[in-house]
């Protein structure tokens, strides 16, 4: 098992909108690509309002436009990730949180669970009054084996991507705001894309109740700022010019405009299904 917070991180943090939604994911991916051009691991912290955020798995809905319907009801933008597999909630109560390792900088490549340790240990080191345990939360959306919870509820889940050269490892932390609503809404989402159907492709069965925040664990309020802030603190040593110059070079930006491309690509698919 590594352990990075000993090691200088370079840091990068997107404030995203609707409207350029697809960023986080394209800046992702094309990070992951640069990998060996990182000197060091990068630390990735993005946040974004009013959107679900779909998986790949989530076109295979029988009836997916009325789910889809639903949310543009509430008011809701989605799109579809290519990472993980079901859909999450974001909003101004959700961080966004990404660690990637470049393989030549850690010395070997890190198994599938050692990534995700990695970021368990961080979260737990900035997060001490709470005793965070990992292992699927069953009744939660978007379930996985590295779910992150306290006394039995959910509070983040990870995915992760890797290459030849790297890996990220991608978080989502319920810090603050109404999680009981977020559950009801992406529950919702699911009863109106099976329609009744037998669910022969297992969409997750969602409890509301399966699921808290950060802030009603502590018993106090937590923004974002200052849980991002905790995140960042467990590496002492932090910077962002070297990253800014790998992000200023031309393979950077080819990368990004690649993966662009890409993930909007992704998106013609699901509107497709209308």
């Amino acid at each position: 098992m590594i352990n990075i917070s000993n090691q200088h991180v370079e840091t990068f943090s997107q404030p995203l909108n609707p409207e350029n939604n697809l960023a986080s994911f394209a800046y992702t991916n094309a990070l992951l690509r640069a990998s060996e051009q990182l000197s060091s691991p990068v630390l990735h912290s993005w946040t974004l309002e009013d959107t679900v955020i779909l998986g790949l798995k989530d076109q295979r809905l029988p009836y997916l436009q009325k789910a889809l319907n639903y949310l543009d009801g509430k008011g809701l933008h989605y799109f579809i990730r290519n990472s993980g597999g079901l859909a999450v909630a974001s909003d101004s109560g959700i961080l966004n949180f990404s660690i990637f390792i470049p393989w030549h900088v850690n010395g070997s490549e890190l198994e599938i669970d050692g990534a995700y340790q990695v970021m368990t240990d961080v979260v737990s080191a900035a997060f001490p009054e709470i005793t965070i345990k990992t292992g699927e939360i069953t009744h939660s959306y978007c379930p996985g084996t590295f779910d992150l919870s306290v006394n039995g509820q959910k509070i983040g889940g990870m995915s992760q991507r890797r290459n030849r050269s790297g890996v990220v490892v991608m978080l989502y932390l319920s810090i603050n705001g109404p999680q009981m609503l977020r559950g009801e809404t992406i529950r919702d989402f699911y009863t109106r894309g099976l329609q009744n159907v037998e669910n022969k492709w297992h969409f997750p069965d969602i409890w509301p109740t399966a699921m808290t925040t950060i802030e009603e664990l502590l018993g106090k309020p937590l923004s974002l700022t200052e849980a991002n802030q905790r995140l960042l603190n467990v590496f002492s040593d932090r910077g962002s010019q070297q990253l800014q110059q790998v992000m200023w070079s031309n393979k950077f930006i080819q990368y990004l405009q690649q993966e662009s491309t890409t993930i909007n690509r992704l998106q013609e698919r699901l509107h497709k299904e209308e």
